[in-house]
């Protein structure tokens, strides 16, 4: 064990970001060596800023349900904070995310700032953070294999049952993801619905934030072509290999491009403002403070609920 803790000290926080930084700029190079970069500037040069304002507004919507989705999941631990809280902590991870990236990263902060406020326990709280990112994972996953029938023609030689694996597949994401809240997070089985419904809002917003992106381009066809890239590559980055994802993202679209018959200019330049977007929207998070003590919410007391139904009662 000793031996195992000395090899691994080499590996800090700067070393890994070192790791990453490194992997991003190696997939950039790969990217722009196969792709002029003047061509990507003057399609971002010339994209319409209004379209690229209202995929700005998605994005944030898009963390808006992410943060409910967060709520919904603390709520079954009795940890019950304002949504305005949640957007607030939401805001500040992200900034650690993507500018603070050498430390503890965001759900890092997360984990540690609800424990000093409240006294939950670190697991419970990591578990909490990771289903919020299984959560996500699973509806992305569950999108992408919908949306792949859109690229099927585009392949050849595909067995003729392969339509009917990419649904079948995309339901069963569903299951799959409350048969894993059921077996590894028992603890947050109450927020299975909510974590389901938030996440379906969360990736769909975001697709209407990738589409805008296209409009801004001056895109009109194989939307969905596009769309079904777009999830897989959120999937891909994902992966802590990266830097913010950015790299990844983009080669992912570089090579899928080549053989799905849409413009690789445009599928990088959509990498590439979805991170400016994401940078955008995380430099909020500096603005930010958290209070040291935050006030839970009070839940309802039966009494209150009571009271509330014959109110409902009544008024029908």
């Amino acid at each position: 064990m000793a031996r195992a803790s000395e090899k691994n000290k080499w590996l800090t926080p700067r070393v890994k970001l070192a790791i990453k930084l490194a992997l991003s700029a190696l997939a950039m190079y790969i990217v722009f060596r196969k792709l002029e970069f003047k061509m990507v500037w003057e399609l971002l040069r010339k994209s319409e800023l209004t379209y690229l304002i209202l995929a700005l507004l998605l994005f944030n919507v898009s963390k808006f349900l992410s943060a409910a989705r967060l709520r919904s999941i603390l709520n079954a631990l009795e940890l019950r904070l304002n949504l305005k809280f949640h957007l607030r902590l939401c805001y500040v991870g992200m900034f650690y995310n993507l500018f603070l990236p050498g430390g503890i990263g965001g759900d890092g902060y997360k984990v540690v700032y609800l424990n000093k406020s409240f006294g939950t326990g670190l697991k419970l709280l990591l578990a909490s953070v990771l289903l919020d990112r299984v959560g996500g994972a699973a509806i992305l996953l569950s999108m992408a294999f919908a949306f792949s029938l859109a690229v099927l023609p585009f392949v050849d030689s595909l067995p003729w049952y392969s339509s009917y694996l990419c649904i079948a597949a995309s339901i069963l994401c569903i299951p799959a993801l409350f048969i894993g809240i059921k077996l590894l997070f028992p603890s947050f089985w109450s927020a299975r619905f909510g974590i389901l419904l938030w996440s379906v809002g969360v990736q769909s917003v975001q697709l209407l934030c990738a589409y805008a992106i296209l409009l801004a381009f001056g895109v009109s066809e194989l939307f969905t072509v596009y769309f079904m890239l777009f999830l897989v590559s959120s999937l891909a980055s994902m992966l802590p290999i990266s830097f913010g994802g950015i790299g990844l993202r983009e080669l992912f679209f570089l090579y899928a491009a080549k053989y799905l018959s849409i413009d690789e200019t445009v599928a990088v330049s959509l990498g590439l403002m979805y991170f400016v977007v994401i940078a955008l929207s995380s430099f909020a998070g500096v603005f930010i403070s958290l209070p040291d003590s935050p006030e839970p919410e009070q839940a309802p007391s039966d009494a209150a609920l009571m009271g509330e139904a014959a109110v409902q009662s009544a008024r029908q």
